[in-house]
């Protein structure tokens, strides 16, 4: 087969990222899916790197961002809160990705493996802006779409806070974004306040 026809059945497997629900939801109330929200983030990532302090390759950037979520094919979409799924998620999600990558070349499949392992891995300037992109979506989206007073997990300010504090080290601008969001999704009721009080 040649590559052409190869990279088309490769597109065919990746049409199942489609499929797959994450925990956002949309304006229309369903849940959101996998390739949806790299799409999103893909577009987040244009015009947020003017606040990531490092000079980044945006082409880099989007490739993983259209990458990242593609073992969630053969894994499902893990919750940042489900510690359990979290410490066996990229084990997993590695399968998958071999998985979905056997029908591309050596070449193309070398390429796209190594893409999703720079972000997972975050060793890189881009995979680490790429990174706080995806970290960020979720609680814009969750702020936007949820009702108020609605934590089905229940969910504090400091669990949120301490999956998301990472940010603090690459960007103060994208970190103050995080803090904001985050206080905005207190004030509607979306997490519990378990902040330490002052006296």
């Amino acid at each position: 087969m040649s590559s052409l026809y190869q990279q088309v059945a490769f597109f065919n497997e990746m049409e199942k990222l489609k499929t797959i629900t994450r925990q956002n939801k949309t304006l229309d109330g369903r849940f959101e899916n996998s390739a949806e929200h790299s799409w999103q983030l893909a577009l987040m990532a244009i015009l947020l790197q003017e606040h990531f302090p490092k000079t980044i390759n945006l082409e880099l950037v989007l490739k993983m961002l259209l990458v990242h979520d593609m073992g969630e094919i053969g894994a499902g979409d893990t919750s940042v809160f489900d510690d359990a799924g979290k410490s066996t998620s990229y084990a997993r999600e590695l399968e998958s990705v071999k998985k979905s990558l056997s029908y591309l070349d050596d070449s193309d499949s070398e390429q796209l493996l190594n893409l999703w392992i720079e972000f997972e891995k975050g060793t890189s300037d881009e995979a680490r802006f790429a990174r706080c992109v995806d970290a960020i979506a979720p609680l814009m989206n969750h702020l936007q779409i949820a009702e108020e007073n609605d934590n089905p997990d229940d969910l504090t300010y400091n669990q949120v806070l301490s999956k998301k504090s990472f940010i603090a080290q690459e960007s103060d601008s994208l970190w103050q974004l995080t803090l904001d969001l985050l206080d905005a999704s207190l004030e509607k009721g979306l997490y519990r306040d378990d902040r330490v009080k002052s006296v």
